[in-house]
Parts: C-alpha cells; sequence; structure tokens
C-alpha cells in the first residue's frame, strides 16, 4: 500500500496531520496538563525523553490502547512499542506501516 492510501484510511491529508493527531492523543490519554501538541518536539523520545511530556512506561500502555482504539494499530509486545515510540517520527511510521486490526 502506497503511503497516500495508508494516509486516507487513517482519515489524514498528511503525515504531518497524523504527526499532530499522535501528539494530541498522547496529551489527552496520559492528561498531560499546560502542554499543546505543537510544543511537543517530534524528533526525540517522548517516553522518558528530554521532552515537555515526561512520560513513563504506564503512559506508554495507555496510548497503546489509545492507539488501537483510535487508529486500529496494535502494539503487541514491549519490544514493538519501544520501537514504535522512539519519537513521534517514529510512532507515526508504525500507525501508517501497521496491520489494521479491529477497533
Amino acid at each position: 500500500m502506497d503511503l497516500e492510501q495508508a494516509l486516507k484510511e487513517l482519515n489524514v491529508a498528511s503525515r504531518d496531520e497524523l504527526i499532530f493527531k499522535l501528539k494530541a492523543l498522547v496529551i489527552k490519554a496520559c492528561e498531560v496538563k499546560d502542554v499543546k501538541p505543537e510544543d511537543v518536539p517530534t524528533d526525540v523520545p517522548f517516553i522518558g525523553g528530554p521532552g515537555p511530556l515526561k512520560l513513563d512506561s504506564l503512559d506508554a500502555m495507555e496510548i497503546a490502547m489509545e492507539l488501537r482504539y483510535q487508529f486500529g494499530v496494535e502494539l503487541k509486545n514491549a519490544s514493538t512499542a519501544a520501537q514504535a515510540m522512539q519519537s513521534f517520527d517514529t510512532l507515526a511510521d508504525f500507525v501508517i506501516n501497521a496491520p489494521k486490526v479491529k477497533k
């Protein structure tokens, strides 16, 4: 499947829009206060990273559940989650390329 078709299935017009939606999803799911999606760096780790989110492994579980609900993708194990959640860039790539499951 090509990128354009994958983005269409995710109901976004571009990869940048997907990344913005992922940032908003993470902020909401993890109940982060006083941080907007545009304030979050795209290319740094958001679990235990230097950015403004200050998230931990419990937050990663919340994110995984929201990804399944919102985008129909599943982080099957800790290794997959660790790779996908290196940054919002890698998370977007995962969401675009992962097989879709029933929501």
